[in-house]
């Protein structure tokens, strides 16, 4: 039995061949998103820095100190403003993990909350997925973009939502924005989505979408181009 087109998947095919999107779909995709009924925002937390002892720069632990974002033992808080967060991001981006794109199952996103497994950890990750539906990445690549550079772009991005454990329980999309066409994208999108794939022709663009329900069911196992 065929498995049912997610209704976000219909949605973003009518955004992605709409002439808005032309203008700039990786910066704007959250706004366009806005005539359905999901929510999307960009740049949405999922990890933070755990404790002091990891921040090593000096003006960056001054930045976490003097903006009360720790705790009297020098840990992150399980919870912040997303203001906060947000300041981090521009602040110290490197003290902080953002997907691209987060899409939730209602208009209203809900506020990540973080926690860490082991005292030790680097980082705290994003606790719940409760009202979130998916994660999107949009590449841009060429035409000329072979099909062992387009897995080594799509596998990173892969490897780095699946380090945030509760990413792996809901959706995740992979957008390439190609001005032109490229076979090699759609080889590497079948290998690794199967049948969940498709291609929207807006203008002189090709939008190659591949999605999976949900992250964890993406088989990292066989290679297109096996490391040698």
């Amino acid at each position: 039995m065929d498995k049912k087109v997610p209704d976000f998947i219909n949605d973003l095919e009518i955004i992605l061949s709409s002439h808005t999107v032309l203008v700039d779909a990786k910066q704007s995709l959250h706004i366009l998103f806005n005539s359905t009924p999901y929510g999307c925002a960009k740049d949405y937390p999922v990890a933070v820095v755990h404790e002091t002892k990891r921040i090593k720069e000096d003006e960056a632990l001054k930045y976490f100190k003097e903006n009360y974002l720790l705790d009297e033992e020098g840990y992150s808080y399980e919870e912040y403003p997303l203001s906060d967060l947000a300041h981090i991001s521009l602040n110290t981006p490197q003290y902080i993990q953002n997907v691209s794109y987060m899409l939730s199952t209602e208009k209203k996103m809900p506020e990540p909350s973080f926690f860490n497994k082991l005292k030790g950890d680097y980082w705290k990750k994003l606790k719940s997925v409760e009202g979130l539906e998916a994660v999107i990445d949009i590449s841009t690549l060429t035409p000329e973009t072979s099909d062992c550079e387009a897995e080594e772009t799509l596998r990173a991005i892969i490897r780095k939502r699946k380090e945030v454990h509760q990413l792996k329980k809901i959706a995740f999309i992979w957008i390439v924005e190609v001005n032109g066409k490229n076979e090699n994208i759609s080889t590497v999108m079948k290998h690794y989505f199967e049948e969940n794939v498709m291609i929207v022709k807006n203008g002189r663009k090709n939008y190659y979408v591949g999605w999976s329900t949900p992250l964890q069911d993406i088989n990292m196992r066989y290679f297109v181009c096996p490391p040698e």
